[in-house]
């Protein structure tokens, strides 16, 4: 037998004495992942009484296709496709969910076969694929272990099995979650949003209590509270405004994934709680005020907003109207209003009133949902809104083949979706041309319309009690795009381009700019542009309302000839999936175009404005027209007269971009 060093020898008797102290100080509660036994309890009783909301949720939760005994996973060796994991971690949870509270063994063998497929057959690290399993893994990671966290107490789980399910989360799927937060794919430490952390902080807490190991879990915790990327607490929920509003790290970059990355925390943090560790009110809850923030804004209210960058970059300079008001998915709401403010008796009143809006809450594919029965608090009180009230300032501006509509929502701010009715005649008979009732957002466009014809609307906003009052009528005729006005003209800048400019006036007045060059940039632009000249100090101003086509880059350009490569001035939005607003000048004749990267999340209407103060051009963007945000400036030696106007570039050659540019104004000072 070879003798063991001394060295050897100790570290091992240390490693040994290490794990037996720490399993005896710090047990872990089982169950203990999203759901305890009095949680599991509460959910039986209350479905059997038929008590509101349980059974509510209980109802959809049984609908669901994923809730069927008869699904079947589909695993393999090297799990990289997230989104399959994620699916068979949902089925499992909720045929364990089905199971507890029906008492029908036919769910527990559904869900036990799903964790036995995944354990015989998964026997590697996931890797490749083609959905960010290194970075994104942890949503369905974290599934499958809070979901085996219920069925751990089904007797008719074998031993065996359960131990070898256990040894896989350790050993082919806990690396991957702890190498992303430890290397982010070799990224620089804020590249990644913040879900993508949270998702792996979650994973990991969910790891470590599954598997009764106190070292994944601490690590878990420890990143969330001082973890460096985007994910931790404190970079999460980057900077607190008045009346504990937490600017939630993606607010700028669209509400879906700002919704996201609030559940995903969340969830880490009710695991936690399950045992006995305080994570919600970590940092003087600065979770909710993250959520406060968040769910403030998807109920169509206003939130302050600080600048935030990163090293994408990202230059945030306003909340993102992306998926705003959107209730049909994110269902994450209620465990957090019944933590603070039923458990805890905090005020939380926009969290309080997303979880009103969207009860009895439904599935999801990133969150198991069903919180109104899963999270419902005997002490909760869940009674419906009464019917909405009145929306108020409706806007009706007519466009070309379309009309654009904007209101207020009803001053309690208890609409779940709205009705749109229309009427040629402002005391005809009005016909409804849409309706929904799963998101808050109060705009409308109406596409189907024809030119010349006077339309009149109403909007009255709905919710679970029913339909309230309509607003006040509006109305406005849209016009067809004709001839250039006076003063206007129509360019190709490049070689073999064609193209086109139309003109109404309406909306402020609109352009209509149709080209396929393909470029505004390099030393040399391929664009179609729709100019007029100018001369000393001015500025012009437009909202991008529409894009179509093969678009590349559209917006404003001022430049002092109509030669490709003269000297000039632009900012357009375009690439990056067509979201980046762009600052781009030449500063001589047949030089490289330089740029400054605006708003990396731009979504449409953009405004756009170019001032010009002798040889200075100034750039700036808007998210509504009325709040402006300086891109850059820079000093060009330009001539006094030269020519302002709307570019549009093509993403390839034959392919064409149509742009709408409306709310066109120039105002000129001679010097």
């Amino acid at each position: 037998m070879k003798e063991i060093k001394l060295p050897i020898l100790a570290l091992i008797v240390l490693v040994l004495s290490s794990t037996l102290l720490t399993n005896a100080k710090n047990r872990f509660v089982h169950p203990g992942g999203l759901h305890t036994q009095a949680d599991l309890d509460r959910m039986k009783t209350k479905v059997a009484e038929g008590a509101h909301p349980w059974i509510d949720g209980w109802n959809l939760l049984i609908q669901d296709p994923l809730a069927q005994n008869t699904y079947k996973a589909s695993p393999k060796e090297n799990m990289n496709i997230r989104q399959v994991m994620s699916n068979d971690a949902h089925a499992a949870y909720l045929n364990a969910i089905r199971w507890y509270i029906s008492g029908d063994e036919s769910y527990a063998k559904c869900a036990i076969g799903i964790f036995n497929d995944y354990s015989s057959v998964v026997n590697q690290f996931p890797s490749g694929g083609n959905t960010d399993i290194v970075g994104l893994g942890g949503i369905g990671i974290s599934e499958l272990a809070m979901a085996a966290e219920i069925m751990r107490i089904y007797e008719g789980w074998k031993n065996s099995d359960f131990e070898r399910f256990k040894n896989m989360m350790v050993n082919y799927f806990y690396p991957v979650s702890h190498d992303f937060l430890i290397n982010h794919n070799g990224a620089c430490i804020d590249y990644y949003w913040a879900n993508w952390d949270a998702n792996n902080i979650t994973a990991l807490i969910a790891i470590g209590v599954l598997c009764d190991n106190q070292t994944i879990y601490d690590e878990g915790v420890e990143y969330f509270k001082n973890g460096a990327g985007t994910g931790s607490i404190k970079h999460a929920v980057y900077h607190i405004h008045d009346e504990n509003l937490g600017q939630w790290q993606e607010s700028g970059r669209d509400q879906e994934h700002g919704q996201l990355g609030v559940g995903l925390l969340g969830t880490a943090c009710q695991i936690a709680w399950n045992q006995g560790l305080d994570l919600f009110g970590y940092d003087n809850n600065r979770l909710l005020a993250g959520a406060e923030y968040t769910a403030k804004y998807n109920q169509m209210q206003d939130v302050p907003f600080n600048f935030y960058n990163n090293c994408q970059p990202a230059n945030h300079k306003w909340p993102a109207i992306n998926g705003r008001g959107r209730l049909d998915d994110r269902p994450v709401w209620e465990m957090l209003y019944n933590h603070y403010v039923v458990r805890r008796g905090l005020s939380a009143p926009h969290v309080q009133r997303m979880a009103e809006l969207m009860r009895p809450e439904h599935g999801s594919k990133d969150h198991f949902g069903y919180g109104s029965l899963t999270f419902a608090l005997e002490e909760a009180s869940c009674p419906p809104h009464p019917v909405p009230g009145k929306p108020t300032e409706l806007k009706v501006t007519a466009g070309v083949g379309k009309v654009f509509l904007s209101w207020q929502p009803p001053s309690d701010f208890t609409a779940t979706g709205y009705v749109i009715q229309r009427s040629t005649g402002s005391d005809g008979d009005f016909s409804t041309i849409g309706s929904w009732d799963d998101n808050t957002y109060t705009v409308y466009t109406d596409k189907s319309v024809s030119n010349g014809t006077t339309y009149f609307y109403r909007v009255a906003a709905v919710n679970q009690s029913g339909t309230g009052d309509f607003s006040s009528v509006s109305g406005s005729t849209p016009l067809d795009a004709t001839e250039l006005p006076s003063k206007w003209e129509m360019v190709n800048i490049g070689d073999e381009l064609t193209g086109s400019a139309e003109f109404a006036d309406v909306a402020g007045s609109t352009f209509i700019v149709t080209g396929n060059g393909t470029q505004i940039g390099g030393n040399g632009d391929n664009a179609t542009y729709c100019y007029t000249k100018v001369t000393g100090n001015y500025e012009i101003t437009c909202r991008i309302s529409d894009i179509s086509g093969s678009s590349l880059k559209s917006g404003l350009m001022i430049r002092e000839s109509l030669n490709p490569n003269s000297t000039a001035v632009a900012m357009t939005l375009g690439e990056g999936g067509g979201r980046f607003a762009r600052m781009g000048y030449r500063i001589s004749t047949g030089v490289e175009m330089s740029s400054t990267l605006g708003n990396t999340y731009t979504w449409l209407p953009a405004w756009f404005r170019i001032k010009r103060t002798g040889n200075t051009f100034a750039v700036f963007e808007s998210s509504d027209g009325e709040k402006w945000f300086e891109v850059d400036r820079v000093e060009i030696s330009m001539a006094s007269s030269c020519f302002a106007g709307l570019a549009v570039s093509s993403r390839k050659n034959g392919s064409y971009n149509a742009t709408t540019f409306d709310h066109v104004t120039i105002t000129s000072e001679k010097k």
